[in-house]
């Protein structure tokens, strides 16, 4: 845990190679920091990917599949970027557009 995050890894423990890794935001502090922003319209589609391209060094718009959902009362947009043998998945907040999970897992072809 960092603040309000936590972060999950796969390690390999003969190599120490990152096989996988994991990050989302306490629900306690996820629910708190959106009850406020809930009023406001959601972002967009356009917008929503441009955040998660910033974390995906050379990827495109073309390599992302995205939604947007809402459960419990609350729009998020989740979605995947498959990337240089890497497949990322993620869930943004539809109104923030902070990034409330987000996970990589290496594959091969």
């Amino acid at each position: 845990y960092v603040d309000r995050e936590e972060y999950d890894y796969d390690i390999d423990a003969d190599t120490g190679t990152i096989l996988s890794k994991d990050f989302d935001i306490d629900d306690d502090f996820y629910q708190n920091s959106t009850q406020s922003s809930q009023s406001t319209d959601v972002i967009s589609e356009n917008d929503a990917i441009a955040v998660v391209l910033e974390r995906v060094e050379g990827a495109s718009a073309s390599d992302v599949w995205i939604k947007l959902d809402y459960d419990d009362g609350r729009a998020y947009y989740e979605g995947e970027i498959y990337y240089d043998n890497t497949e990322y998945e993620f869930e943004l907040d539809a109104y923030t557009g902070e990034v409330i999970e987000w996970s990589q897992e290496n594959y091969r072809d």
